[in-house]
């Protein structure tokens, strides 16, 4: 069962429209470059970076004028903010979490793109093996080349 901060905190991410919360969670809570997260919005990495910049902005006003988390003078509007996903059939209005039928049409969107999010990810492993400091490929070629030669192909 999840903490009632933590998904008042999620919750929060609903301040945001759906670009600027899948943007977030890319930069932020994934932590993928600019060019990956680009690539999964279908956006340039400059307009990723504004996206993003928007985003914590725009997250952090909401959260310092808002939420009773952050700041005890203010009453929590987590009820109100939600009311459209409420009424949408997104959110159980007593529990203020999603819905079991909401959790699973995301998770079979989800599935839809985990090649490309895979790809993405992939792409963001490679860059970091290859930008770390003690990359020295004349060492890892002799080590595949050993490798290699135990394989008969």
């Amino acid at each position: 069962m999840k903490k009632p901060k933590t998904t008042a905190m999620i919750g929060t991410l609903l301040c945001l429209d759906g670009r600027q919360r899948l943007v977030f969670i890319l930069g932020e809570v994934f932590g993928v470059s600019d060019e990956v997260g680009a690539e999964i919005a279908e956006v340039t990495p400059v307009n990723f970076r504004q996206i993003l910049s928007r985003a914590r902005r725009d997250l952090y006003e909401y959260l310092r004028d808002n939420c009773s988390l952050v700041n005890a003078e203010n009453a929590c509007k987590c009820a109100r903010k939600t009311r459209a996903f409420i009424q949408a059939g997104f959110v159980d209005p007593v529990k203020l979490e999603f819905t079991q039928a909401h959790a699973r049409r995301v998770r079979e969107v989800a599935a839809q793109r985990i090649p490309d999010l895979i790809d993405a990810y992939m792409q963001l492993g490679a860059s970091v093996y290859r930008d770390q400091p003690f990359y020295e490929p004349s060492e890892h070629l002799a080590a595949l080349r050993r490798v290699a030669g135990s394989f008969s192909l």
